[in-house]
């Protein structure tokens, strides 16, 4: 099967990535598809320092999820969404989630870390120790998503609660 010039370049920077990353194999690294599946690697632009690219396209991951559980753990009165969800979670899951807040948190510092430290093994260690955790940590925020979705489709979402927070 042959690609037209269009798909062949589309699947350029995955090739070349796929290629840049393969070249790293002696640091014991996961394969290159679990990874992109994860944290879309593939359409990363070349780079002299892919371990440290791919560790800042999973800390983005990380700053996107602790945000989003920060904003219902500690909602801002002006954010009417998040003032909304929080009173559908009780003080229990709150607890679950401000746990599963401080293991993205440490995750994320830990990125910080080891980019400083221009490390390869560092680096490598940080990336297969993140996406053996990941599967976890993706099924608590699925839950916590499910819920946060569901409160949008309750009777309890009621707009005259919701906007007295802003009036």
């Amino acid at each position: 099967m042959q690609l037209s010039s269009e798909a062949l370049f589309n699947k350029m920077p995955t090739i070349e990535i796929e290629k840049q990353y393969n070249e790293l194999k002696k640091h014991k690294l996961p394969e290159f598809k679990e990874l992109d599946s994860e944290f879309e690697i593939s359409d990363l632009e070349e780079t002299n320092f892919l371990l440290k690219a791919i560790i800042r396209r999973m800390a983005e991951k990380l700053d996107f999820y602790s945000t989003m559980l920060e904003e219902v753990l500690q909602p801002d009165t002006s954010n009417l969404y998040a003032m909304h969800e929080t009173k559908f979670f009780d003080e229990d899951e709150k607890k679950q989630m401000y746990e599963l807040y401080t293991k993205l948190m440490n995750f994320n510092r830990q990125s910080i870390e080891v980019s400083l430290e221009h490390n390869e093994k560092d680096e490598a260690d940080f990336i297969n120790n993140l996406l053996n955790e990941w599967k976890a940590l993706k099924q608590e925020l699925l839950m916590f998503v499910r819920k946060m979705r569901a409160s949008w489709k309750t009777e309890e979402a009621d707009i005259k609660e919701d906007l007295g927070y802003l009036g």
